[in-house]
């Protein structure tokens, strides 16, 4: 009786919740507007400030130092933070904007939630120039005005770039291969039941977007786009810094393989143990590593012990963490679709891409061929540092997201070499 009455208490304080955020929306929508009208006013600054957010994700960091290295003010803005990565990796939380005001301080927690969206799109608004985003990224997403916050930006005369980093715009009746499909379904149960929210999303993102960029295997979703890249990921490349080669090698040790999934199914972990498994069953020197949800400094450290990098197996492109193992000049295996393959080679840089291109059934051959090859090990790893430089780090990053930022907002000044600033 008292879980019944729980339950249904429980319930009635969802609806009220509902109610009093559509009546929110209501009341903000007008007073937003009005902000959006005065700030289209305004002369536009010759260089624009560029707004990053509001998912956590760690390549905006990455993106945004990039920019700030060409002159750009540049900002990060989160509404959380992942516990895999720090607060200082972003610039501003959304949670604090709302504590900066007086009265707020005093107000119930779901009371700031609540006004925590239309606080920070008001700052933003008038703080911000471009709006770099992904579809679950938008600043509105969480109140009545989600499929308003667009048409806010342009009517104050603000450009929007939408990104991608997977699931985000992965629509799983769109999905290419089985084997990924049958993952994504394992991994994430609730992720596939909501297909019709993710397709609207993104349609309405894509449709009142300024630049839309795709790549990876987010091609077989997206209806459009406007440029197309095999990865748009940055990287520090003095962060990630390749590891000094030993003097000597410990003819006992093992060959270290590292694989760090947070996806067991998606990145095919269950095969790399099954070939790992049976190569130590056969007598081969090999010690397999596998670490989950670690920071990033934890990431560093075991990749400066490993040989080999095991990546993905079954999505079909790669990602932050083979950019990263690359960056460090190891040897990475990861399963590369041939159709994206070629379509990246065509239109992109993946002719140059130096990873052991190896589907989930040949891992134990590209190991094996790696683990008595030292000296392959290391040609794949010096190309995978020159691959990294050239196309990942934030001076190739900033200099493609540059190209595009110059085209919406032609009064930049044709030169950046004259603003660019040290870091």
């Amino acid at each position: 009786m008292e879980d019944r009455e729980a339950g249904g208490h429980a319930r009635w304080l969802r609806v009220a919740y509902a109610v009093v955020s559509r009546i929110t929306g209501l009341l903000a929508y007008p007073v937003l507007w009005l902000l959006a009208v005065r700030e289209g006013r305004r002369s536009p600054p010759a260089k624009p400030r560029l707004f990053w957010g509001t998912i956590p994700m760690i390549n905006m960091k990455y993106h945004s130092l990039a920019m700030r290295r060409l002159g750009y003010e540049s900002t990060t803005v989160v509404d959380n933070v992942y516990s895999i990565h720090s607060r200082d990796d972003y610039d501003v939380l959304a949670s604090d904007l709302v504590d900066r005001l007086p009265l707020m301080k005093r107000m119930h927690w779901a009371i700031r939630r609540l006004v925590e969206p239309y606080v920070t799109f008001a700052w933003a608004i008038r703080n911000f120039d471009i709006f770099t985003i992904y579809t679950t990224g938008r600043i509105l997403r969480s109140t009545p005005l989600r499929y308003r916050e667009l048409q806010l930006l342009h009517r104050a005369g603000k450009k929007v770039v939408l990104l991608a980093y997977g699931a985000d715009v992965q629509v799983m009746s769109r999905f290419r291969g089985l084997p990924f499909k049958h993952a994504m379904s394992m991994d994430y149960p609730e992720y596939t039941r909501q297909e019709a929210q993710r397709l609207r999303d993104m349609e309405y993102c894509i449709a009142h977007s300024d630049h839309v960029m795709s790549g990876v295997d987010w091609v077989d979703y997206m209806p459009r786009w406007d440029s197309l890249n095999a990865g748009h990921f940055a990287i520090d490349t003095e962060e990630w810094a390749a590891a000094p080669e030993p003097a000597t090698r410990d003819p006992e040790r093992p060959v270290v393989i590292f694989h760090a999934p947070n996806h067991r199914e998606l990145k095919g972990t269950r095969f790399l143990v099954a070939a790992c498994e049976e190569l130590k069953a056969e007598g081969e020197p090999i010690e397999l590593r596998l670490v989950e949800r670690v920071p990033n400094s934890e990431i560093r450290r075991q990749l400066a012990e490993a040989d080999i990098v095991a990546d993905q197996f079954i999505v079909g492109w790669y990602a932050l963490f083979a950019i990263e193992a690359m960056a460090t000049a190891k040897p990475v295996l990861c399963y590369l679709r041939p159709d994206l393959v070629e379509l990246y080679t065509l239109y992109s840089f993946a002719g140059e891409c130096p990873l052991v291109n190896t589907p989930a059934l040949e891992i134990k051959e590209r190991l094996r061929e790696l683990v008595h090859d030292p000296a392959r090990r290391r040609e794949l790893g010096l190309a995978g540092r020159t691959y990294v430089e050239d196309h990942h780090s934030l001076e190739a990053v900033g200099e493609m997201l540059d190209g595009i930022y110059r085209t919406l907002w032609p009064s930049a000044p044709s030169e950046h070499g004259a603003d660019a600033v040290e870091e």
